[in-house]
């Protein structure tokens, strides 16, 4: 069996969206690291998910490359001799220019992190609200439930247990990303 053709648009279903982006982000992430192994290239890649969570792979580090980044753009803009001593007091000017501008781009960082966790606790207050409504019958006890009502409410609880533990193991394999790419970095 063959693979089918997928038509390059939005994915409409919210999880349907989160599991596509979640294996598509993997794969980007695989072949970045095979270009950085096989062209012994430096790369450095930022994806934010469909929630707002930001995921990054560098190589050797996200940091490095972001920096050197930061650098060559400076080194672009300027316009400088080639005599020793004017090269010293450009690289002297320089260090003295990135501290400025990666202080702004720190700022900038943080601003935009602020503005995810206000954007992801929205997002919660919706998808709480959108999974409770309809549901005011199981609001009563338990004791007073049919048995449909029940299977239909263990089977709601199964889903979102689902949902939490498909979540969790994110979360744990984003950590432990971040665990060995802070462990590479301390060994290069």
């Amino acid at each position: 069996m063959g693979r089918k053709k997928i038509k390059m648009e939005m994915v409409q279903d919210m999880n349907t969206r989160q599991v596509t982006f979640s294996k598509r982000r993997t794969g980007l992430f695989k072949k970045a690291s095979e270009l950085a192994t096989l062209c012994n290239a430096e790369l450095g890649i930022v994806v934010f998910s469909p929630g707002g969570k930001p995921y990054s792979y560098g190589k050797p580090n996200l940091d490095a490359v972001t920096e050197r980044f930061m650098r060559e753009c400076d080194d672009d803009s300027d316009s400088g001799g080639d005599e020793e001593e004017e090269e010293e007091e450009e690289e002297e000017e320089e260090r003295g220019k990135s501290r400025p501008k990666m202080k702004k781009v720190n700022e900038r960082l943080d601003c935009l992190k602020r503005e995810i966790e206000a954007e992801k606790k929205r997002g919660e207050e919706r998808q709480a609200k959108l999974e409770s409504a309809g549901d005011e019958r199981f609001e009563k006890p338990i004791e007073k439930l049919t048995i449909d009502e029940l299977k239909e409410y263990m089977d709601k609880l199964e889903a979102v247990h689902g949902r939490i533990q498909g979540q969790a193991n994110k979360m744990q394999a984003s950590s432990c990303l971040v665990f060995l790419s802070g462990d590479k970095a301390s060994v290069e």
